[in-house]
């Protein structure tokens, strides 16, 4: 375990800088990259989102952030932990999978909870 955890926040809710989660990573070193996607204004957008179309109810920017920053990240170690799955969290992680394909991150990892 490292003497020091450096953990840097690139999001508080469904409409920061889209460039937040880059200016983190390349911005020093760090960790672990961290999102929160769940503030009310957020979850309401989500919700209809879902209701438009039910494979979505997750943050969609997320997706544009991870292919900025997933390489980098892989490279340098940095662990990524975001609740943007939302209302989805298996619709994120099936869209996550599909716009990072295994050629460009091969060897990465994701997860989601349930519960």
């Amino acid at each position: 375990m490292p003497e020091c955890l450096r953990i840097a926040n690139c999001s508080g809710f469904y409409g920061d800088r889209l460039s937040a989660a880059r200016e983190m990573v390349e911005g020093g070193p760090i960790d672990v990259l961290t999102g929160d996607y769940l503030a009310e204004l957020t979850l309401m957008i989500l919700l209809k989102d879902r209701m438009k179309d039910p494979s979505l109810g997750y943050a969609r920017t997320f997706l544009r952030q991870l292919e900025e920053i997933a390489l980098t990240c892989k490279a340098r170690g940095i662990k990524i932990v975001v609740n943007a799955g939302g209302l989805n969290p298996a619709g994120l992680a099936d869209a996550a999978r599909r716009s990072l394909p295994q050629a460009r991150c091969a060897g990465g990892r994701g997860a989601r909870r349930r519960g």
